[in-house]
């Protein structure tokens, strides 16, 4: 079992290296960790202190790899419960986790909890910005039938993804192969996570792929992407309406 110091190393690491994670989130499961509780609670189940997500706005709880950490976020106000990852992630299921809230944050969200706690790790994912001198998407001959079928058993299982599309992506850069790229249509304020479900759901998928897989992100809001509508891309996946949510672990 790692040590509270152990595991904040492991957790600088893996957000220096995000190659590094998988290693950090088999720590987390079988460490103690550290979480807030009402004073005074007569109710048989833990029940869990929640806070609203600086970045977001979102509920989420708060989990600390330390308790000095989780003593000094309290502030006498509330009570500390240890736990392992484990134990905490099984019980907080459905919600939203942040790790050490007041230091290089970390948050999990359900669908990553669940690929977690199945497992035992999480799919790494690289975040990077796509500049226009870098890259060119072109129109692929065909997409991926083991890409495509996966995206459409996964997708009705992210409750606010509308539409997808799959690109091909040529980077400027000799050290960069050519990728896939996803394009995911979905809410705006729900961006991060939808990427990240997706990311979740298919990394298995993948890894059976010859080549990297990329993602991006629009606000269904707003106008279809230009590069979209001028390669004349056909979705991979659009939600009908009114369609039944399947019973999906990512929900």
């Amino acid at each position: 079992m790692a040590s509270s110091a152990e595991l904040d190393d492991l957790m600088e690491q893996s957000i220096r290296d995000f190659r590094r994670e998988p290693a950090f989130f088999r720590a987390l499961l079988d460490a103690t960790v550290y979480a807030h509780a009402p004073p005074s609670d007569q109710s048989e189940r833990l029940r869990l202190v929640m806070f609203k997500s600086p970045d977001d706005g979102q509920l989420v709880v708060p989990v600390f790899t330390d308790e000095g950490k989780a003593e000094f976020a309290a502030r006498g106000n509330v009570r500390i419960v240890s736990m392992t990852g484990r134990t905490l992630f099984d019980v907080t299921r459905g919600a939203v986790v942040m790790i050490n809230p007041n230091d290089a944050r970390c948050t999990l969200y359900p669908e990553e909890i669940s690929e977690l706690l199945a497992s035992g790790t999480i799919a790494p994912i690289q975040k990077s910005q796509f500049q226009a001198n870098e890259t060119r998407c072109y129109k692929l001959d065909q997409v991926p039938r083991l890409l495509a079928k996966a995206l459409k058993k996964t997708l009705p299982g992210i409750r606010t993804v509308e539409v997808a599309y799959v690109a091909g992506l040529k980077w400027q850069r000799p050290d960069h192969p050519d990728s896939l790229l996803i394009a995911l249509g979905g809410n705006a304020d729900k961006a991060e996570q939808e990427v990240r479900a997706t990311a979740t759901a298919l990394h298995l998928a993948v890894e059976q792929l010859d080549r990297p897989v990329d993602m991006v992100h629009f606000d269904m809001s707003q106008a279809q992407p230009e590069w979209i509508r001028r390669l004349g891309l056909k979705p991979v996946y659009r939600r009908r309406l009114g369609q039944p949510m399947s019973v999906s672990k990512y929900n």
